[in-house]
């Protein structure tokens, strides 16, 4: 494998899955006779959260990230041109491609187990700003490779970095809205898929209680069934026990019945 294949495997890993696989994979390279390839792959930088986030959306939705990264282009020759209105409509694409990914992306972090806090979301926005405003922000994001949160310059309108913190500018009535119906349709198909849930887990239990219905049935049966066949024993032990004492008695009859016909015959061989 080449460094930007195993880069590019690396950087989809967890952040707490990649030390392990990056000291394996230098590790590998070494045993086979590539050392610069081993010391290339230790060099490869633990990445954050916010650059797994990053990388994720590079892996997990690359149509949308080439959309932002083409905006970016788009927004750099606009602010080149001072074209007010034509910057004025792409900034306002910007916010919401941008809100649009960082939700995504926390999606992908809850999915996997790992919640984005406010601050990696935080980082994150500014990490996909920062790409939009700077060709080469934007090619390390194409690349998939971030180790953290990229800085960036900004465009008017944008809110300022981290460093120089400010008040962002309130939303506007339109973002608003979209915002909110980007919100309702989460929530209706959270809702959705929590009433389809509710039926199955409702329909589980409506067989779990048929079943074990069926099953008290089947056992009180058994145990009729069993308690007939102890009667039944009982009786016929009592009819063996009887049985044997008749059987017993006609055999001691017999043979005191054969004991007095060879005595008599024994008599009338002695007159005769």
């Amino acid at each position: 494998m080449t460094l930007d294949e195993i880069a590019w495997e690396l950087y989809g890993l967890l952040p707490a899955e990649f030390t392990a696989a990056r000291n394996a994979k230098a590790k590998e390279a070494k045993q086979a006779g590539d050392k610069d390839l081993a010391a290339a792959v230790t060099a490869l930088g633990k990445p954050t959260m916010v650059g797994w986030l990053a990388n994720q959306l590079i892996r997990q939705y690359p149509d949308e990230m080439h959309a932002l990264l083409e905006l970016g282009e788009s927004l750099r020759e606009a602010t080149a041109s001072l074209a007010g209105d034509q910057l004025k409509e792409l900034s306002r694409q910007q916010r919401q491609v941008v809100y649009a990914l960082v939700h995504q992306a926390r999606g992908l972090a809850a999915a996997a187990g790992h919640p984005a806090s406010e601050d990696t979301a935080r980082g994150l926005e500014e990490t996909l700003h920062a790409a939009l405003a700077d060709p080469a922000a934007s090619q390390q994001l194409a690349a998939g490779r971030l180790t953290g949160v990229l800085s960036r310059s900004g465009f008017p309108g944008d809110a300022p970095s981290r460093p120089q913190p400010a008040p962002r500018a309130a939303p506007s009535a339109e973002a608003s809205l979209e915002q909110a119906q980007r919100a309702e349709a989460d929530a209706r198909s959270a809702a959705e898929a929590a009433a389809e849930e509710r039926d199955k887990a409702q329909a589980a239990l409506d067989d779990a209680t048929s079943a074990l219905t069926d099953a008290e049935a089947l056992l009180e049966d058994l145990k009729r069934q069993l308690s007939e066949a102890g009667e039944a024993q009982v009786q016929a032990q009592r009819r063996l026990r009887s049985a044997r004492e008749v059987a017993e008695r006609a055999d001691r009859l017999a043979r005191r019945t054969a004991q007095k016909l060879a005595d008599a015959e024994a008599r009338t061989r002695r007159l005769g």
